[in-house]
């Protein structure tokens, strides 16, 4: 009791806690992987920064010492003064062999005019030391121009290496010309480098980003040691970035002090406030209950798109910046929010990986699931959907057409304006009278279930031709007729549940009341000993009745309910059928009736149960004897086809049959309607029971009196 008022107690300010931790060990870890390479000592010195440096002030170095080597300030180095010098020299011979005037000269003298030789000579002699002039005057300015970028290139290359030896210091040999280029008094010893060097590195050195560097001091001959001076003379922007590449070193060891303990601090609150009692929080509780409002299939993609925001927002957050202001508050609290949606959808998870039932739940009621019962629902009916389909892409296509009719009807284009105005009349002429016409068959259709289901069943749904709601429609319909016919079967089945009511109560009534009244008789004492005899005779007769109609009544009751087990075998028809005759024989004879039987083969064979269909047999040739007219013959026919084993008995019946031959099956029901005969009235129930239990059929036709009962067994199982 105490651990759960404790947890009650604290538990929201944990949870708050715990979301903080996570935001702040996250925004840590991104930090922190960003900057991890940062966390090197001296790292600085391994950064692409340092090496574009290095590569600059060994370029310098290069430069100054072994491109400028000779060189004298003002003066043009040889090379380039035999190249300018050569240019201009074919400058002057281009303008000494100028083709327009001598050309012109040569046309004079051809023609001998003296004077115009002279005028065109004098011409060319003029142009051409005008142009000597402006050939030299721009080949000194050349010279000039070159000597002066030479010497500020040169100037600015050596200012460059003077700023920068402040930065590194440097000891280079130059073998191919057996020269050493230094900023040092001597060559630096391991001890002073130990000493006094912060970084050192050797050229060329094939570690490191310092390809072109390497390749150049290999191709030029040269080697050498640089390295950074701990304290640098003046101000050093090497030592000022490697100054703030080491405050970032401090702050990430910081910032995995920070990461320690608030990972500690997580693991306190998770021993705190497990999972389960997290999600016993009142706060937690109601949350999740608000989560639950949104469908499934939307929290999964909502989660998964937050999800990757969340990382890349962490990922790229500025979070780790002095001094500390409200920025920084704002920022954890904007990334706790995040961290808390996310929380509650894992502590959603967990539940439903415990309880899937919850999974399977949530998912049902997910807008994927909905739509996708929805599709199957109105796929169910291919040719209704596509009519849906096809209607509403007309539908959308008709006001896309009015849209395309405004836009041509302003840009005045003839053509669209055409084509959108017999889209739409072929919509208005016949989508719209289709759909009319369909909304007009489903109003007919609603009107006519609201009938049906207020008990008007002689209502009859108007139908067209084809198409699925005229088959809804004929269905309706066929409802209708089907309730109808089965109230008539009740009523039907209500009036031989009375008429069997009554039957019973009669047929079991007479012996029962013969019985009561001959025991009074009995009881009798001044009885002799002949009367005593006679009633005990009738007594014992009217037993027996009374047995044979018990009997034939459970009898029926198993045949109609089908609990009977049946001994199948391959039994000879013919033979049976005779031996039910001979079983008959003393009452054929004391009867007026003659039995005339015809089988087509001495042997008819199929599967049968032998002691159920002499039980059939037995029924049928005893109701032979009761109802058929005296002095009339009883015709009996067997034969078979291939498949089937029929037997007819024909008789004229001793009653008129003013009722269908149907209900001569029905329990009770009798052709001596005034039951005079002794007959329980279940025989034809009972045969008809039997026989279509073994798959068989038995069937009556009546013409007039004249009495038909047709059996058929089927050969084959």
């Amino acid at each position: 009791m105490d651990t759960k008022s404790k947890n009650k107690r604290f538990a929201v300010p944990v949870l708050v806690v715990m979301i903080v931790s996570i935001s702040l060990a996250l925004l840590t870890m991104a930090d922190l992987y960003h900057k991890r390479e940062n966390l090197q000592e001296n790292n600085y010195f391994q950064s692409s920064g340092f090496n574009r440096e290095l590569e600059t002030f060994a370029e310098l170095v290069k430069k100054v010492h072994v491109d400028y080597t000779g060189y004298t300030p003002g003066k043009l180095d040889e090379k380039t003064a035999n190249q300018l010098k050569k240019e201009h020299e074919e400058t002057l011979r281009s303008i000494k062999e100028d083709n327009q005037f001598l050309d012109r000269i040569k046309q004079a003298k051809s023609e001998g005019d003296n004077e115009k030789v002279a005028q065109l000579t004098e011409e060319y002699s003029q142009s051409m030391q005008e142009d000597i002039a402006k050939a030299t005057l721009h080949y000194q300015e050349q010279v000039n121009n070159r000597i002066a970028e030479k010497d500020a290139e040169y100037e600015e290359q050596k200012n460059s290496l003077t700023l920068r030896s402040g930065s590194f210091k440097y000891y280079v040999t130059d073998k191919k010309n057996n020269k050493v280029y230094t900023n040092l008094a001597q060559e630096p010893t391991e001890w002073e480098l130990a000493r006094y060097a912060r970084y050192t590195i050797n050229l060329p050195n094939t570690i490191g980003d310092l390809e072109s560097i390497n390749r150049t001091y290999q191709l030029n001959q040269l080697s050498g040691i640089f390295y950074v001076p701990k304290d640098p003379d003046g101000y050093s922007q090497i030592h000022t970035d490697a100054l703030y590449y080491d405050s970032i070193r401090d702050r990430l060891i910081g910032e995995l002090v920070l990461l320690g303990g608030t990972l500690l601090i997580l693991a306190l609150c998770y021993w705190y406030l497990p999972v389960s009692k997290t999600l016993e929080v009142p706060i937690v509780v109601k949350s999740l209950a608000l989560v639950r409002f949104i469908p499934l299939d939307i929290r999964m993609v909502l989660s998964f798109i937050l999800g990757i925001t969340y990382l890349i927002m962490i990922a790229n957050m500025r979070f780790f910046f002095l001094p500390i202001d409200g920025e920084h508050f704002f920022t954890l609290a904007f990334v706790s929010l995040f961290t808390a949606y996310l929380l509650l959808q894992f502590m959603e998870a967990w539940l439903m990986y415990n309880q899937p039932e919850r999974f399977t739940q949530q998912w049902q009621k997910s807008i994927f699931a909905r739509q996708r019962v929805l599709l199957q629902e109105s796929y169910a009916n291919r040719g209704m959907f596509f009519k849906v389909s096809t209607l509403f892409i007309l539908t959308v296509m008709f006001g896309m057409s009015i849209g395309f009719g405004f836009v041509a009807l302003i840009e005045s284009s003839g053509g669209l304006l055409i084509l959108s105005f017999l889209y739409g009349m072929f919509y208005m002429t016949v989508v719209f009278p289709y759909a009319l016409r369909r909304l007009g068959l489903m109003n007919r259709i609603m009107r006519g279930a609201s009938e049906m289901a207020g008990g008007n069943l002689n209502t009859t749904i108007q139908k067209v031709k084809k198409g699925k709601l005229s088959d809804l429609a004929h269905s309706l319909n066929n409802i209708t007729m089907g309730l109808k016919h089965a109230m008539e079967e009740q009523m039907k089945s209500e009036r031989m549940k009375s008429e069997l009511i009554t039957n019973v109560s009669h047929d079991l009534k007479t012996p029962l009341t013969s019985i009561i009244n001959y025991v009074t008789l009995l009881k009798q004492e001044d009885l002799t000993s002949e009367e005593r005899k006679s009633y005990v005779d009738v007594l014992d007769r009217k037993a027996d009745r009374l047995r044979v109609l018990i009997d034939d009544l459970f009898d029926a009751a198993k045949m109609s309910s089908g609990a009977v087990e049946l001994n199948i075998e391959q039994v000879n028809v013919a033979s049976l059928l005779n031996q039910s005759i001979a079983e008959f024989s003393d009452k054929i004879d004391q009867s007026t009736l003659t039995f005339r039987v015809t089988t087509e083969q001495p042997k008819i064979v199929a599967p049968l149960d032998g002691k159920k269909t002499w039980r059939v047999f037995e029924n049928l040739i005893g109701n032979a004897l009761k109802y058929s007219m005296p002095n009339t013959r009883v015709l009996i026919h067997l034969a078979e086809t291939e498949d089937e084993v029929i037997l007819t008995f024909k008789n004229v019946s001793a009653y008129e049959i003013d009722f269908d031959a149907q209900e001569l099956f029905e329990r009770f029901k009798r052709a001596d309607q005034s039951r005079h005969t002794e007959g329980s009235g279940l025989g034809l129930a009972i045969a008809k029971s039997i026989v279509e239990l073994q798959g068989g059929r038995l069937s009556i036709d009546i013409d007039g009196d004249y009495f038909k009962v047709t059996v058929v067994f089927r050969k084959h199982v």
